[in-house]
């Protein structure tokens, strides 16, 4: 587990604590957006070619996502290849 998720790229105000149940310890856990930026990153390494197949299955689950902050991480972790209009086709 990294202690600066995503090498430092998400907003603090975007990482949400959670307390499993039965238990005392809070861990940090990135957001839907992320999770999806991060697929479109390795995606656009031409290393990974089904995580845009994950990042629209992700998007598709959670219709509420921020839209405008998704396009900007997309942006960031693909060098500027991709946004979102490349996994709502």
């Amino acid at each position: 587990m990294a202690e600066v998720p995503m090498d430092g790229n998400i907003e603090p105000a975007r990482l949400r604590l959670i307390r499993p149940i039965g238990e005392t310890a809070l861990f940090r856990v990135i957001g839907v957006e992320d999770l999806i930026a991060d697929r479109m990153g390795q995606y656009a390494s031409r290393s990974a070619p089904d995580r845009i197949d994950q990042a629209r299955i992700l998007l598709s689950l959670h219709p509420d996502a921020d839209l405008a902050y998704l396009e900007r991480r997309i942006r960031e972790e693909s060098m500027g290849d991709y946004g979102v209009e490349d996994i709502t086709r």
